[in-house]
């Protein structure tokens, strides 16, 4: 069981994978420590071909070598694999784990060259199309206020699993008690809103009284049907299908507190953590990375993936222009997310809660494979550049 599965469910359920507001204490304090100035995004009217535009700054990313802790993540995936076994079909092209290997070895060693050079990336690698429509949508890491024990200001529990059995409904948990007491809480937080929007995403941190913080990764579900809150308040005519975002559901509870139980309990899925030393921690079983990181279908784009992908994302601020978004993703995690869809992992903070919950839109993907990876015959299929 993958750790942010459940979440990314709910997310695409909810409004097509769209996270949460920019301005609540569930996102990130504006105080978080940054490991590196991220080169401004590329603008949204750069019109040459999109693999030759590709760079860190087309990906929010400082750097391509920032992408190495994440590459060898994979690297340390896939050799649990058996090399001739197939990983993926992409049109009429079979590609094993040891041609995904040696793709993300190739990419390993070409770092310091990539960030002097980009272009080098149509020299060493076919580029397989996967899909020119494929769907996009992004999630991040929400952050909520919360205490590791209670206190009358943290009155809403978030729990680990009760064990095997039938577990209760979100309506018996969230409102009639039926954990409580039982010796499965593992924090307490301040909104039960935000406790809801950490169980949409999966996976998250704790922001403690004292300005620590603790990691809370998924830890299971209840089983019970997920109904989407959004198609809830749209069918009741509470908001417009338009509107359909994190950022406007959280709105209307916060005009509305009265409805909070009435909408929550219509859904009667409910999510489990774990406290956890590391976090986000993908499907893959590794820490996810900023718009590097993705979560795919395994069936069509499997762990260890690298992908190239063109779309446009919400600009930031509000109102702001869309951002070109040109880069190389790793599939690292999963979801409920069917055939061609791909979810960006955003990382935490107003812009990636901002971007996670307005991101839905199409986007072109490329498979990625290493050259001297490719047998005879891929090689003359796919030998021209992309």
């Amino acid at each position: 069981m993958r750790y942010f599965v459940a979440g990314l469910c709910l997310m695409a359920a909810l409004a097509a994978c769209s996270p949460t507001s920019p301005v609540q204490p569930a996102d990130t304090p504006p105080d978080v420590p940054r490991t590196a100035a991220v080169p401004a995004p590329a603008p949204s009217d750069d019109q040459r071909p999109w693999h030759v535009r590709l760079s860190p700054a087309t990906q929010s990313i400082a750097s391509y070598e920032s992408m190495r802790p994440a590459i060898r993540a994979s690297l340390t995936h896939l050799a649990g694999k058996p090399e001739s076994g197939t990983a993926m079909v992409v049109g009429d092209v079979a590609l094993t784990y040891g041609q995904l290997k040696t793709t993300l070895e190739r990419l390993d060693s070409l770092l310091p060259e990539l960030d002097r050079d980009p272009t080098r990336l149509a020299e060493h690698f076919a580029w397989v199309t996967a899909d020119e429509q494929a769907l996009l949508t992004g999630y991040y890491e929400p952050w909520l206020e919360a205490s590791l024990t209670p206190h009358p200001n943290y009155p809403h529990p978030l729990y680990s699993s009760p064990g095997k059995g039938r577990k209760p409904s979100r309506a018996a948990i969230d409102f009639e008690g039926a954990l409580r007491g039982k010796g499965y809480e593992l924090a307490w937080a301040k909104s039960l809103i935000d406790v809801f929007f950490l169980q949409v995403q999966g996976s998250g941190r704790l922001l403690l009284p004292d300005g620590s913080t603790k990691n809370v990764v998924y830890g299971g579900s209840n089983g019970h049907k997920y109904v989407a809150v959004g198609r809830v308040l749209v069918e009741r005519g509470d908001i417009a299908e338009e509107e359909k975002s994190m950022q406007r559901i959280r709105r209307f509870f916060e005009e509305h507190p009265d409805k909070v139980q009435e909408v929550l309990s219509k859904n009667p899925s409910y999510i489990f953590f774990k406290l956890a030393e590391k976090g986000p921690v993908g499907g893959m079983g590794v820490v996810l990375t900023p718009y590097v990181s993705a979560a795919t279908d395994p069936s069509f784009l499997p762990y260890g993936a690298l992908l190239a992908v063109d779309a446009m994302l919400p600009g930031f601020p509000e109102g702001s222009a869309p951002e070109r978004f040109t880069g190389l993703l790793l599939a690292q995690d999963t979801g409920c997310m069917k055939g061609h869809h791909v979810d960006l992992f955003c990382g935490a903070g107003h812009k990636a809660a901002f971007q996670a919950g307005h991101m839905k839109d199409t986007a072109a993907i490329r498979v990625l494979v290493a050259r001297e990876a490719l047998t005879p015959g891929q090689a003359a299929t796919l030998g021209a550049r992309p």
